[in-house]
């Protein structure tokens, strides 16, 4: 069984990269110790995260690929699908 893969408070949906020496994950990360205790540190980073999770709310969901073309006709793969 695979051990937990422990997540980068400092980049949000990355995991920990182990970026510096002697480091075991972020509970023992010197930069992450730095950025927690500065309090103008931690304001930036708690804005860069709310703006990230606005415009990822704000992303449009992808639109269906148009599977008809005029020079080629529907796509044969789609045939019967319906």
């Amino acid at each position: 069984m695979a051990d937990p893969v422990p997540k980068c408070p400092l980049r949000p949906g990355d995991p920990c990269s182990l970026c510096q020496l002697y480091v075991t994950g972020p509970q023992d990360c010197g930069l992450v110790y730095l950025v927690m205790g500065d309090d103008a540190l931690r304001d930036e980073l708690v804005k860069s995260r709310k703006t990230a999770r606005e415009k990822a709310r704000k992303t449009a969901p992808a639109q269906p690929v148009d599977t008809t073309n005029a020079e080629l006709g529907p796509d044969p793969r789609l045939e019967g699908l319906d």
